[in-house]
């Protein structure tokens, strides 16, 4: 009899929760990633929501990078979310390395035009080995490029650029007169400049609602 009484209340637990749809940003197309059970709005704020970047945006060479969203808002079972920020895979970021000779890691703070601000970690690859007065050219020209490129462009397109493969011929193109660059990777990016009305969440760590069912969007 307990244990009968115990897998209805378990049953009853999960009747309760409702299927929410998980919304990429605007600037995305606001295109629904993924499905989640949750007991209210409430607690599916401050979740995070993981999604390749090849599945978002179409380019199949992003297959090794995943960007991060964390929810900000539901209304009714949709919930909207912002940029937390991407990552690309640490066997690829070996593998772009193997067979080079030199590898130059930059990490800059940069902002858009409306003063949202992003961490972003480079590598740069070159064949030949660097003498520390062209590393030092190469990284003022890397992180000079990326703050003047940031201020021309809105948060949503700053984002888009970042992940996408634009950036790294524009760098590549940048550093031509210093030295050649082989390869060119935003290894990662995060978040720094979340809209004001969410920027309390996102430096919480996400609500828990156990147990969680979390689903990518077919």
């Amino acid at each position: 009899m307990a244990k009968d009484r115990a897998q209805k209340k378990s049953k009853d637990k999960w009747k309760e929760k409702t299927w929410y749809t998980i919304l990429a940003p605007e600037y995305f197309g606001s295109k629904e990633i993924a499905v989640s059970l949750g007991s209210s709005p409430e607690l599916m704020v401050g979740r995070n929501v993981e999604y390749s970047v090849s599945d978002l945006t179409g380019n199949l060479k992003k297959s090794n990078s995943k960007i991060v969203f964390r929810i900000t808002s539901c209304a009714g079972t949709k919930c909207s979310t912002a940029f937390v920020g991407h990552s690309v895979s640490d066997d690829y970021i070996k593998r772009m390395v193997r067979r080079r000779k030199e590898r130059l890691d930059i990490v800059q703070t940069i902002y858009s035009a409306d003063n949202s601000g992003m961490v972003c970690k480079l590598v740069i690859v070159t064949d030949g080995k660097l003498t520390n007065t062209k590393k030092l050219e190469i990284r003022k020209c890397a992180e000079n490029f990326l703050q003047e490129k940031a201020k021309t462009l809105n948060y949503g397109d700053l984002v888009k650029y970042v992940i996408g493969d634009e950036i790294h011929n524009d760098l590549a193109e940048a550093a031509k007169n210093i030295y050649p660059i082989r390869k060119i990777e935003i290894r990662k990016t995060e978040a720094m400049g979340l809209p004001p009305s969410v920027q309390e969440t996102y430096n919480e760590p996400p609500a828990t609602d156990e147990p969680e069912k979390l689903e990518e969007a077919s």
